[in-house]
């Protein structure tokens, strides 16, 4: 009787132990493969420490997360922590529910210098760090090498300006049966090349000049020059598209129906696994063949002012952790996303992974020879989801080629502009 009264007390004093962690919720929209790393990095967080328990809970697309995070925030439903993508940066700056990891990094002496200073730079604004970046990606071009070599081309020298790609799709294409590129229906690949042209997305530089931008900055050659390019091969048939679903024209090129693409540096780990071909990465394209740079993709790591202050020093400590140069190897090796702290480089984990996939090299290269400049930096704006959908359907037009491009062109500017002015006139009235 006395040994079950002492195992019931000792089982009790552990229960108790276990309950008394603090839960700290963590908002975030890492689905499909990605989800088992995210979790296991929250698992191994919640053993390191005795005091808090990180409950991960995954609320769909960075779009859902934040909708539902507009919901509540400022409530005591909201959670101490939420991971959001990266044109969601303007709306939580400018929201008051949250707090600038700058207070944190700040208050704790946090040395930003072993992460990488492009991530760091898109996240500031005015001089304060005000999320953390955690999944980061940039766009590659992805091709087939062994398509390369069947026609004759170097599989080693991948095309860099629109006008090679343009040749080579045309050795590439095979009629219907296999087409030379493709182009997902998503806008952030005309920002991506935009910036890769040193051109301005919005103005007030980039909406960094301490101002709200008033309108879009990219009418004029540049947009015109990438929508000729694209108009040009869908006209001659040697490009196609398969409309906005990534996974639609990864399942084209794993199945030789599509030869080149952009693709988020996010995909190459799963692509990699499942190709029968070898494939080939290189940097993003430009008119004259030059790399001037690409803005981040991928999303970062908020803490909210909704809890208490205990909780958001909490939520600071996991995200130390999540961008621990070990947890970080984990991240990358794991993922198709490049690690945001440079020492994870130096881990075998992450040394054995890149000579094993090579292809993820391309992304951790662009974004270390990405050139700092407002273009690169990426916009900030507090519409761009709007001004996406409107860019894509853009896109879609230049695709379906029944208007005038500079049509097109005039009616996505005036569209975004007045997208953007309503913004502000709300925005001022608050």
């Amino acid at each position: 009787m006395r040994v079950k009264t002492a195992v019931s007390l000792l089982l009790l004093g552990i229960s108790t132990m276990a309950a008394a962690k603090e839960k700290i919720v963590f908002w975030h929209a890492m689905g499909g493969n990605f989800q088992p790393t995210l979790n296991k990095i929250v698992e191994e967080y919640n053993k390191s420490q005795d005091e808090y328990e990180v409950e991960a809970l995954y609320q769909g697309s960075y779009q859902e997360t934040l909708n539902k995070f507009k919901s509540v925030q400022g409530t005591d439903k909201a959670p101490a922590l939420v991971q959001l993508n990266e044109i969601s940066t303007e709306y939580m700056y400018n929201s008051g529910a949250i707090t600038p990891i700058q207070n944190f990094v700040n208050k704790d002496g946090y040395d930003l210098s072993k992460l990488e200073d492009t991530l760091i730079n898109y996240y500031t604004i005015n001089g304060t760090l005000y999320s953390m970046p955690f999944n980061s990606s940039a766009s590659v071009l992805l091709y087939n090498k062994d398509a390369f070599k069947e026609v004759g081309l170097d599989p080693e020298k991948a095309p860099r300006s629109y006008k090679e790609i343009s040749e080579a799709a045309k050795k590439l294409t095979k009629g219907t049966e296999r087409y030379g590129f493709a182009m997902i229906m998503d806008a952030w690949f005309i920002e991506q090349l935009l910036a890769n042209e040193n051109t301005l997305y919005v103005n007030e530089e980039n909406g960094r000049a301490g101002k709200a931008p008033t309108g879009v900055a990219y009418e004029g050659d540049k947009i015109k020059a990438i929508f000729s390019w694209l108009n040009d091969m869908y006209r001659t048939n040697t490009a196609t598209s398969y409309g906005k679903e990534y996974q639609n024209t990864r399942a084209a090129f794993l199945s030789g129906k599509v030869t080149m693409y952009m693709d988020s540096s996010s995909g190459i780990q799963q692509l990699t696994e499942l190709a029968d071909f070898e494939i080939g990465t290189a940097y993003v394209p430009s008119e004259s063949g030059e790399f001037v740079g690409v803005p981040i993709g991928g999303a970062s790591l908020w803490v909210t002012n909704s809890v208490p202050t205990k909780q958001q020093e909490a939520a600071w400590g996991f995200i130390k952790y999540a961008v621990s140069k070990e947890s970080q190897a984990l991240w990358a090796s794991s993922t198709g996303y490049y690690s945001v702290n440079k020492e994870a480089y130096n881990l075998d984990l992450l040394k054995n992974d890149l000579e094993k996939t090579p292809q993820k090299l391309v992304a951790v290269n662009e974004i270390k020879n990405t050139k700092k400049t407002p273009a690169t930096s990426g916009a900030v704006v507090g519409v761009f989801p709007e001004l996406r959908k409107l860019m894509t359907d853009a896109m879609e037009k230049v695709y379906v080629g029944n208007e005038k491009l500079d049509k097109v062109i005039d009616k996505v500017v005036k569209d975004s502009d007045r997208v953007i002015k309503r913004y502000n006139r709300l925005n001022k009235s608050k």
